[in-house]
Protein backbone atom coordinates (compact mmCIF):
# COMPACT_ATOMS: atom_id res chain seq x y z
CA UNK A 1 0.00 0.00 0.00
CA UNK A 2 1.00 3.27 -1.10
CA UNK A 3 1.73 6.18 1.55
CA UNK A 4 -0.67 8.96 1.58
CA UNK A 5 1.45 12.30 0.96
CA UNK A 6 0.03 15.32 3.53
CA UNK A 7 0.65 18.73 2.19
CA UNK A 8 2.65 20.46 5.71
CA UNK A 9 1.34 23.82 5.32
CA UNK A 10 -2.36 22.44 5.46
CA UNK A 11 -1.43 19.64 8.50
CA UNK A 12 0.38 23.11 10.57
CA UNK A 13 -3.25 25.10 10.08
CA UNK A 14 -5.40 21.92 11.13
CA UNK A 15 -2.80 21.78 14.28
CA UNK A 16 -2.63 25.10 15.54
CA UNK A 17 -6.81 25.31 15.25
CA UNK A 18 -6.74 25.82 18.75
CA UNK A 19 -8.95 28.63 19.40
CA UNK A 20 -11.53 27.81 16.58
CA UNK A 21 -14.54 26.36 18.42
CA UNK A 22 -16.83 25.82 15.81
CA UNK A 23 -14.27 24.57 12.80
CA UNK A 24 -12.59 21.25 12.76
CA UNK A 25 -9.87 19.59 10.09
CA UNK A 26 -9.97 15.93 8.85
CA UNK A 27 -7.80 14.17 7.21
CA UNK A 28 -8.41 11.39 4.66
CA UNK A 29 -7.06 8.56 5.06
CA UNK A 30 -7.45 7.69 1.35
CA UNK A 31 -5.64 10.69 0.06
CA UNK A 32 -3.89 12.61 2.39
CA UNK A 33 -6.22 15.67 1.68
CA UNK A 34 -7.16 17.72 4.73
CA UNK A 35 -10.42 19.67 4.75
CA UNK A 36 -12.76 21.78 7.11
CA UNK A 37 -15.85 21.95 8.06
CA UNK A 38 -18.44 23.19 10.56
CA UNK A 39 -19.24 21.87 13.16
CA UNK A 40 -23.04 20.68 14.74
CA UNK A 41 -23.69 21.72 18.00
CA UNK A 42 -23.81 18.91 19.49
CA UNK A 43 -20.08 18.12 18.51
CA UNK A 44 -18.57 21.67 19.45
CA UNK A 45 -17.41 20.02 22.88
CA UNK A 46 -16.71 16.93 21.39
CA UNK A 47 -13.08 17.53 21.00
CA UNK A 48 -9.99 14.88 20.19
CA UNK A 49 -6.90 14.69 22.78
CA UNK A 50 -3.99 14.80 20.81
CA UNK A 51 -0.39 13.35 22.20
CA UNK A 52 1.25 15.68 24.52
CA UNK A 53 4.88 16.20 23.23
CA UNK A 54 8.03 18.03 24.54
CA UNK A 55 9.19 21.25 22.63
CA UNK A 56 11.80 20.61 20.21
CA UNK A 57 15.30 21.78 21.02
CA UNK A 58 16.63 25.19 19.73
CA UNK A 59 17.91 24.94 16.54
CA UNK A 60 21.95 26.36 17.28
CA UNK A 61 21.50 29.98 17.74
CA UNK A 62 18.34 30.43 15.74
CA UNK A 63 15.71 32.25 18.03
CA UNK A 64 19.03 34.31 19.45
CA UNK A 65 18.78 37.61 18.95
CA UNK A 66 21.83 38.50 16.30
CA UNK A 67 24.71 41.09 18.10
CA UNK A 68 24.78 42.87 13.94
CA UNK A 69 20.87 43.66 14.28
CA UNK A 70 20.79 46.73 16.90
CA UNK A 71 24.37 47.42 17.36
CA UNK A 72 23.33 50.70 18.64
CA UNK A 73 20.39 49.64 20.57
CA UNK A 74 17.09 49.89 20.05
CA UNK A 75 15.62 52.34 17.29
CA UNK A 76 14.30 55.54 18.86
CA UNK A 77 11.13 56.14 18.59
CA UNK A 78 9.96 60.10 17.48
CA UNK A 79 7.42 61.44 19.67
CA UNK A 80 4.60 62.55 17.92
CA UNK A 81 3.78 66.58 18.17
CA UNK A 82 0.72 67.76 20.16
CA UNK A 83 -1.63 69.18 17.95
CA UNK A 84 -3.86 70.63 19.92
CA UNK A 85 -0.91 72.29 22.61
CA UNK A 86 -0.80 75.68 20.43
CA UNK A 87 -4.01 75.90 18.12
CA UNK A 88 -2.54 79.58 17.61
CA UNK A 89 -5.66 80.99 19.38
CA UNK A 90 -5.35 84.39 20.98
CA UNK A 91 -3.92 84.14 24.14
CA UNK A 92 -3.22 87.69 25.90
CA UNK A 93 -5.56 88.56 29.10
CA UNK A 94 -7.28 91.41 26.90
CA UNK A 95 -8.93 88.35 24.72
CA UNK A 96 -10.50 86.71 28.01
CA UNK A 97 -13.54 88.50 28.51
CA UNK A 98 -16.22 90.39 27.43
CA UNK A 99 -16.06 89.50 22.79
CA UNK A 100 -14.17 86.64 23.38
CA UNK A 101 -15.70 85.40 26.34
CA UNK A 102 -16.68 81.36 25.28
CA UNK A 103 -19.60 81.04 28.81
CA UNK A 104 -22.68 79.31 27.71
CA UNK A 105 -25.38 81.81 27.40
CA UNK A 106 -29.08 80.73 27.40
CA UNK A 107 -31.19 82.33 24.45
CA UNK A 108 -34.75 83.39 25.11
CA UNK A 109 -37.13 81.49 23.62
CA UNK A 110 -38.64 84.31 21.30
CA UNK A 111 -42.02 83.05 21.06
CA UNK A 112 -42.29 81.98 24.91
CA UNK A 113 -41.62 83.61 28.33
CA UNK A 114 -39.83 81.06 30.15
CA UNK A 115 -36.88 80.60 27.65
CA UNK A 116 -36.58 77.33 25.11
CA UNK A 117 -38.97 74.72 25.32
CA UNK A 118 -38.90 71.48 23.63
CA UNK A 119 -42.52 70.27 22.25
CA UNK A 120 -43.82 67.69 20.23
CA UNK A 121 -44.57 68.58 17.13
CA UNK A 122 -47.24 66.00 17.24
CA UNK A 123 -48.83 66.94 20.58
CA UNK A 124 -48.64 70.82 19.26
CA UNK A 125 -50.86 69.34 16.39
CA UNK A 126 -53.04 67.36 18.67
CA UNK A 127 -53.62 70.48 20.77
CA UNK A 128 -54.64 72.43 17.47
CA UNK A 129 -56.93 70.17 15.59
CA UNK A 130 -58.29 67.95 18.75
CA UNK A 131 -56.07 65.16 20.10
CA UNK A 132 -57.58 61.78 19.64
CA UNK A 133 -60.51 59.93 21.78
CA UNK A 134 -60.39 58.48 24.82
CA UNK A 135 -61.91 55.45 23.46
CA UNK A 136 -59.08 55.37 20.67
CA UNK A 137 -56.20 52.75 22.06
CA UNK A 138 -52.70 52.02 20.94
CA UNK A 139 -51.66 49.25 18.86
CA UNK A 140 -50.32 46.26 20.75
CA UNK A 141 -47.79 45.32 18.17
CA UNK A 142 -47.04 42.09 20.20
CA UNK A 143 -50.53 41.31 20.90
CA UNK A 144 -51.92 37.96 19.02
CA UNK A 145 -53.61 38.27 15.73
CA UNK A 146 -56.10 35.48 14.06
CA UNK A 147 -56.41 35.00 9.95
CA UNK A 148 -58.78 37.82 10.40
CA UNK A 149 -56.58 40.57 11.90
CA UNK A 150 -58.76 40.63 15.14
CA UNK A 151 -56.19 40.77 18.04
CA UNK A 152 -56.01 38.23 21.11
CA UNK A 153 -57.97 35.36 19.19
CA UNK A 154 -54.75 33.36 18.64
CA UNK A 155 -52.30 32.94 16.25
CA UNK A 156 -51.81 33.06 12.18
CA UNK A 157 -53.57 30.52 10.41
CA UNK A 158 -50.57 27.84 9.45
CA UNK A 159 -50.89 24.87 6.85
CA UNK A 160 -55.01 24.78 7.16
CA UNK A 161 -54.63 24.60 10.94
CA UNK A 162 -56.30 27.47 12.84
CA UNK A 163 -54.05 29.20 15.57
CA UNK A 164 -51.23 26.68 15.32
CA UNK A 165 -47.29 26.89 13.97
CA UNK A 166 -46.17 24.71 11.98
CA UNK A 167 -44.13 22.24 14.51
CA UNK A 168 -39.82 22.71 13.51
CA UNK A 169 -38.44 19.71 12.17
CA UNK A 170 -36.27 18.38 14.93
CA UNK A 171 -32.56 18.53 14.57
CA UNK A 172 -30.33 15.15 13.50
CA UNK A 173 -26.47 15.40 14.04
CA UNK A 174 -25.11 13.11 11.06
CA UNK A 175 -24.44 9.57 12.52
CA UNK A 176 -20.90 8.82 12.88
CA UNK A 177 -19.60 6.20 10.50
CA UNK A 178 -16.71 3.80 12.03
CA UNK A 179 -15.68 3.05 8.43
CA UNK A 180 -15.28 6.36 7.26
CA UNK A 181 -11.86 7.46 5.55
CA UNK A 182 -12.35 11.41 8.12
CA UNK A 183 -10.32 11.18 10.64
CA UNK A 184 -10.54 14.50 12.85
CA UNK A 185 -7.19 16.49 13.36
CA UNK A 186 -6.70 17.09 17.26
CA UNK A 187 -5.52 20.52 17.57
CA UNK A 188 -2.83 21.45 20.22
CA UNK A 189 -4.11 22.07 23.45
CA UNK A 190 -4.01 25.73 24.95
CA UNK A 191 -1.56 23.56 27.33
CA UNK A 192 0.51 22.68 24.90
CA UNK A 193 0.93 25.84 23.19
CA UNK A 194 1.75 27.49 26.88
CA UNK A 195 5.13 24.85 26.78
CA UNK A 196 5.89 26.09 23.50
CA UNK A 197 5.56 29.65 24.16
CA UNK A 198 7.65 29.30 28.07
CA UNK A 199 10.88 27.31 26.16
CA UNK A 200 10.66 29.43 23.44
CA UNK A 201 11.03 32.58 25.99
CA UNK A 202 13.17 30.57 28.00
CA UNK A 203 15.63 30.50 25.13
CA UNK A 204 15.91 33.97 23.82
CA UNK A 205 18.89 35.60 23.55
CA UNK A 206 18.01 39.18 24.01
CA UNK A 207 17.20 40.18 27.87
CA UNK A 208 14.94 42.81 27.47
CA UNK A 209 12.62 40.89 25.19
CA UNK A 210 12.83 37.67 27.23
CA UNK A 211 11.48 39.45 29.92
CA UNK A 212 9.18 40.59 28.29
CA UNK A 213 8.10 37.08 26.87
CA UNK A 214 8.19 35.55 30.25
CA UNK A 215 6.11 38.96 31.64
CA UNK A 216 2.91 38.22 29.17
CA UNK A 217 2.93 34.65 29.54
CA UNK A 218 2.02 35.27 33.33
CA UNK A 219 -1.11 37.71 32.19
CA UNK A 220 -4.57 36.41 32.24
CA UNK A 221 -4.41 35.32 28.63
CA UNK A 222 -0.81 34.90 27.96
CA UNK A 223 -1.23 33.18 24.58
CA UNK A 224 -2.52 36.41 23.00
CA UNK A 225 -0.24 38.76 25.01
CA UNK A 226 2.77 36.18 24.49
CA UNK A 227 1.78 37.37 20.86
CA UNK A 228 1.25 40.89 21.17
CA UNK A 229 4.70 41.34 22.37
CA UNK A 230 6.16 39.87 19.79
CA UNK A 231 4.67 42.19 17.31
CA UNK A 232 7.32 45.16 18.74
CA UNK A 233 10.32 42.50 17.12
CA UNK A 234 9.59 41.87 13.55
CA UNK A 235 13.11 39.57 13.71
CA UNK A 236 11.80 37.65 16.79
CA UNK A 237 8.32 37.09 15.52
CA UNK A 238 9.85 35.53 12.29
CA UNK A 239 11.69 33.36 14.33
CA UNK A 240 9.03 32.67 16.42
CA UNK A 241 7.13 31.72 13.51
CA UNK A 242 9.43 29.35 12.25
CA UNK A 243 10.03 27.65 15.45
CA UNK A 244 6.39 27.28 15.81
CA UNK A 245 6.12 25.54 12.61
CA UNK A 246 8.79 22.93 13.38
CA UNK A 247 6.94 22.27 16.96
CA UNK A 248 3.33 21.64 15.41
CA UNK A 249 4.97 19.40 12.90
CA UNK A 250 6.27 17.82 15.56
CA UNK A 251 3.07 17.15 17.40
CA UNK A 252 1.01 15.91 14.12
CA UNK A 253 4.13 13.34 13.59
CA UNK A 254 3.13 12.25 16.88
CA UNK A 255 -0.26 11.99 16.34
CA UNK A 256 -0.03 10.23 13.09
CA UNK A 257 2.50 7.49 14.18
CA UNK A 258 -0.36 5.56 15.76
CA UNK A 259 -2.47 5.66 12.53
CA UNK A 260 -3.12 2.71 10.20
CA UNK A 261 -1.84 3.86 7.17
CA UNK A 262 1.35 5.14 6.13
CA UNK A 263 1.59 8.39 5.58
CA UNK A 264 5.19 11.40 4.61
CA UNK A 265 4.52 14.98 5.07
CA UNK A 266 5.47 16.78 1.92
CA UNK A 267 7.13 20.38 3.12
CA UNK A 268 7.69 22.79 0.28
CA UNK A 269 10.88 23.31 -1.44
CA UNK A 270 11.85 26.82 0.49
CA UNK A 271 11.94 26.11 4.11
CA UNK A 272 10.68 28.29 7.10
Amino acid sequence: MSAIQIDADALFRAVSAHDFKLMAYYLDLRSGELSSRTLAPGEVKDVPVGPSVQPLPALGADIHEKKGDAPFGPVPVEKKADLFKDDGGPKKPAFEGGFWARGEKKKLDPFGDGGPRKVSATKKLAEMFGGPSAETKAHDPFAKQDGTGSPGQGLPVAHGVPGKHPAPAAYAPPASDENSPLLRVPPASEAQHLVWMRAFAKDCGDPQIREKLEHALKGQKPISGFERALRNYQRMNEQWMRWYYRQALHYARAWLKDLPVQWEIVERETPR
